[in-house]
């Protein structure tokens, strides 16, 4: 037995509208996403150990290198690594920071990037870090720096974070406009089967 007209015409739409909602959704958390990651991710890094100028200290040294943070006055403290380490050391570089303006906020302290600190090969070191003059009233730390520190890996963010936002923002609008191909289509059939049953 066919359907009634009035139950053909109260057939809904397919698909439902709610899947213009999860288009939307998906490019604009694309964007979001991209957003965080331009303006969180960045200011990532660890103040790492403190250190008490004259006390050794041991230290992971990665590739990535570890950057050397200060609080207070800017003073460079120079850092020596161990007899037994100077004779793996193949390398050893620091590049200063500070034109970067690179800031960590631990504990309501504001701290500066002063240094990174960098030596092949990889591994455990010990350092013994001093400051030239006794009266000094900063502290310093060695620890890890930002994700995102140098020209070139802020570009690879930037770029990384754009190709978020367009594809996340294509993928929207395919989306949506598949759904109302769909939906048309679907209304059409419809409109049809009613002409059929009236």
């Amino acid at each position: 037995m066919d359907p009634a007209p009035a139950s053909v015409a109260a057939d809904p739409l397919l698909p439902r509208r709610i899947w213009y909602v999860v288009a939307a959704l998906i490019a604009a958390g694309g964007v979001l996403a991209a957003a965080a990651m331009l303006f969180l991710v960045p200011f990532g890094g660890d103040l790492g150990q403190r250190v008490t100028p004259g006390q050794p200290l041991t230290v992971h040294m990665p590739e990535a290198g570890k950057m050397v943070w200060v609080k207070g006055e800017q003073y460079v403290p120079a850092c020596q690594y161990s007899e037994a380490d100077t004779q793996k050391l193949g390398e050893s570089v620091l590049v200063s920071m500070l034109s970067d303006g690179l800031t960590l906020e631990v504990d309501g302290e504001r701290w500066r990037g002063l240094q990174m600190m960098y030596v092949k090969p990889v591994g455990t070191y010990t350092l013994t870090c001093t400051v030239s003059d006794e009266h000094v009233t900063s502290s310093f730390s060695i620890g890890d720096p930002p994700r995102f520190h140098d020209a070139r890996s802020r570009a690879l963010a930037a770029l990384a974070a754009s190709a978020l936002a367009s594809l996340s923002v294509l993928v929207g609008a395919v989306l949506t406009v598949v759904i109302a191909v769909r939906r048309h289509l679907h209304g059409k059939r419809l409109a049809e089967r009613h002409l059929t049953v009236g």
